[in-house]
């Protein structure tokens, strides 16, 4: 989800992307999901669902360009 989006006036806080993706996941047009979630005392986490090692890297490889896109 970016700024972009149709909802590009929304705070993208983490509880509304989840929210997003759980619709998503409900609508069963989510395969797979992999995270980078850091929590209030900075320790960084990630997880992915059931898939190879390389899609969960590939996943998160797309994530960073489309970040780096939205600078």
């Amino acid at each position: 989800m970016t700024k972009h989006s149709e909802e590009a006036e929304a705070e993208v806080t983490p509880k509304f992307l989840l929210e997003n993706l759980l619709s998503a996941v409900d609508e069963q047009s989510i395969e797979s999901v992999a995270y980078v979630a850091r929590t209030k005392d900075g320790l960084i986490t990630s997880g992915w669902t059931d898939m190879l090692y390389t899609e969960a890297i590939g996943l998160f490889e797309v994530g960073k360009l489309q970040a780096v896109k939205e600078m």
